[in-house]
């Protein structure tokens, strides 16, 4: 991928931290609603409230100058099945594995996102990206180890390790085939056709949750406060934060953009103080360590381009 220029970066910058944020505050809202709602429901939910807001964003914009590529069934339904696959994959392995450890295997995500993105595209990385890559690893593990009320008893592998590295390589097989495949409509089409296909598919794998194993199904109508955050989750958790996240893949590519991906913890902490938990000092070193790592790859990207 060629050197990207001083507006791309801040703008790559800007809109990669918005996604790291919404992802962020989703965390403690989640958390809330896993209390009171079925998993595999907040999962398809998800999608299904965010995705008629990415079809409404398509009549804003302008359409693309030149025509873009037909579409792909296979293709489609490839990049679909990538995204409904990071959900269960995602759900299966937070479920079988310790809270600390499935938290710190999150944490080494970049490094699964460098090597896949260098297995499919056979590109190298921009100077000091090593250094950022081992500061955002190591202070997203400390932001995970300094949680308020973190024990590790019994924690170790349980097999679920496995699935969330899984989830974590389609999240990126997904980020780089689309855009090599969709690209030309724009990022916000790009959004909604895959997340559409998604849906469709999350919805087929809750059918088939619900007639084996079980869905609890509410027995209560949703609070106005529960509604709310079932909107709030759609509207920016899907709509708003995974077009962030294409437009900032776009531009600076995956393994770049999964760096900032690793600051959506730093960014729970803060609403989670908001929410009235207040954040341990491991986890306020750990935050500032994976700031500053992004920080100093992206000064030293914007020195490169004015040279």
């Amino acid at each position: 991928m060629p050197v990207p220029s001083a507006s791309a970066l801040r703008r790559a910058t800007s809109v990669l931290l918005l996604s790291a944020l919404i992802w962020g505050a989703m965390i403690p809202v989640l958390a809330h609603l896993a209390q009171h709602y079925d998993k595999w429901l907040l999962a398809l939910l998800r999608y299904l409230l965010g995705m008629p807001v990415l079809w409404l964003a398509m009549l804003g914009p302008k359409r693309p100058a030149a025509m873009p590529k037909p579409l792909h069934p296979g293709q489609l339904l490839q990049l679909g099945a990538a995204m409904a696959g990071f959900s269960v994959f995602y759900t299966f392995g937070v479920a079988h594995a310790h809270p600390a450890t499935a938290a710190i295997v999150l944490m080494c995500g970049p490094i699964w996102a460098t090597i896949l993105a260098w297995l499919m595209l056979g590109t190298g990385t921009p100077p000091g990206f090593t250094l950022t890559l081992v500061l955002v690893v190591a202070g997203g593990v400390l932001v995970v180890l300094g949680a308020p009320g973190r024990t590790f008893g019994g924690s170790g592998l349980r097999g679920g390790e496995i699935l969330l590295v899984i989830a974590q390589l389609c999240w990126s097989w997904y980020s780089i085939r689309a855009q090599q495949w969709l690209a030309d409509r724009g990022q916000i089409a790009l959004s909604a056709l895959t997340s559409t296909v998604a849906s469709v598919l999350l919805g087929l794998v809750c059918l088939a949750v619900w007639a084996t194993i079980g869905i609890d199904w509410p027995t209560e109508v949703p609070s106005a406060v529960d509604l709310g955050m079932m909107a709030w989750v759609g509207l920016l958790g899907v709509a708003v934060a995974i077009v962030l996240w294409n437009v900032g893949v776009s531009m600076v590519g995956v393994a770049v953009a999964s760096l900032f991906s690793n600051s959506a913890p730093v960014f729970a902490i803060g609403v989670a103080a908001l929410m009235g938990v207040e954040p341990t000092w491991l986890q306020l070193v750990g935050g500032g360590v994976v700031m500053a790592g992004i920080a100093q790859l992206q000064l030293r990207q914007m020195r490169r381009v004015k040279r």
